[in-house]
């Protein structure tokens, strides 16, 4: 391990781990910055410094890891880097720090998807130099006291507007903080995630432009576990304003004929098609899909009317392989597409197992007015 004292701009300290045994030669941008940098070359040192306080993880304003998968690693039982950052991301929510750093990912070759779903901001390919550059940037464009009042670094303009409203429209929600996962915060919009297509487990799937991403706390058995799921498909449900709480305190979607938190009982919608195809005798089942342009119909998503803009509400959810059927629409498009990317004979995904969901992430759209998608 190494270390750069400093007290100087903004008093940034920054964990780098890497396989490198000579990484800290190459955090010479960020020594010019004099910026306190502390080098790791094994995921367990850098997330025992955190536990044992030899770091606070208050100061931290930034994460890199590489993907750290040596071989060998994992028969010793060491965690990768991607493992490594749901551990760290364990130590901020137990301390209930009012901030969180921004997380970077460098590798020679990576899946850039599946590092944004475990929170990083920024995935360089190689060049540790640009990665120290973007770092630099990025932390500099984001004021002391921004960092103090927000959990972490939002993706910057020109998304500014839809983040804002998203952020305004949350608060009416009245949530619980500690059902909220701010490392999966992400924001849709076209500038900041131009691609469109996606894919997981074999399954593509649409990202949801024009939404931003709020994470959520995930069912218990998989917090520490988080990478077991990351490659189950991705699919998306649509839901009402009234069931978000219950939602997330459960941490599962809610059937139909389930007690909302308020004490309403979750109508029937749909007439449950499928339900027979799916699992006979079965009273209940989700629905979901893989493109959001489905989900966010008026029928599953009712639009929200606020300050002049309207609102949709999805959960972006994980699904477990092989416990779902596809089918066609059941909304009467006929043969106009939701998605181009889709055809419309497959674009309903039903299950009956409740715990086949894990929703990991709520979806606030913003249109109309003056957002850009």
């Amino acid at each position: 391990m190494a270390e750069q004292n400093d007290q100087s701009f903004k008093n940034i300290e920054i964990i780098w781990v890497d396989c490198d045994p000579n990484i800290y030669d190459s955090t010479i941008l960020f020594r010019n910055e004099n910026w306190k940098v502390w080098c790791f070359n094994a995921t367990r040192d850098a997330t025992e410094a955190l536990q044992t306080d030899q770091i606070s993880p208050a100061n931290v304003r930034c994460i890199i890891t590489s993907m750290m998968e040596r071989t060998g690693g994992r028969e010793r039982g060491l965690r990768n880097g991607l493992e490594m950052l749901d551990d760290m991301k364990l130590i901020w929510k137990r301390n209930k720090l009012s901030c969180s750093p921004l997380i970077a990912i460098i590798s020679r070759k990576t899946d850039v998807q599946k590092c944004k779903e475990h929170g990083a901001e920024i995935v360089v390919i190689g060049d540790r130099a640009k990665l120290q550059r973007d770092i630099i940037t990025r932390l500099k464009q984001s004021s002391d006291i921004y960092y103090r009042l927000q959990w972490r670094d939002p993706s910057l303009l020109p998304c500014e507007n839809l983040r804002d409203i998203a952020h305004k429209f949350l608060s009416t929600l009245q949530l619980d903080p500690s059902y909220l996962d701010p490392f999966a915060d992400r924001c849709f919009c076209v500038s900041c995630e131009p691609r469109q297509i996606s894919e997981r487990s074999g399954e593509k799937y649409a990202l949801p432009t024009g939404y931003y991403r709020y994470g959520i706390a995930i069912r218990r058995e998989f917090t520490d576990k988080r990478v077991y799921i990351e490659d189950w498909p991705v699919a998306f449900h649509g839901t009402r304003k009234d069931c978000v709480k219950s939602i997330i305190c459960h941490r599962r979607i809610m059937f139909p004929n389930d007690i909302l938190d308020d004490g309403t009982k979750l109508p029937v919608r749909h007439n449950q098609c499928w339900a027979k195809e799916v699992a006979p005798g079965a009273e209940s089942v989700i629905y979901l899909s893989p493109t959001i342009k489905y989900s966010e119909h008026d029928v599953y998503a009712p639009p929200i009317g606020f300050e002049g803009y309207s609102i949709k509400l999805v959960f972006q959810c994980r699904v477990k392989p092989n416990s779902f059927r596809k089918f066609p629409e059941t909304l009467g498009r006929g043969n106009s597409k939701f998605d181009p990317a889709f055809e419309n004979d497959e674009i309903e995904w039903v299950t009956a197992e409740r715990t086949a969901v894990v929703p990991y992430g709520l979806l606030i759209g913003v249109f109309g007015g003056s957002i850009t998608h």
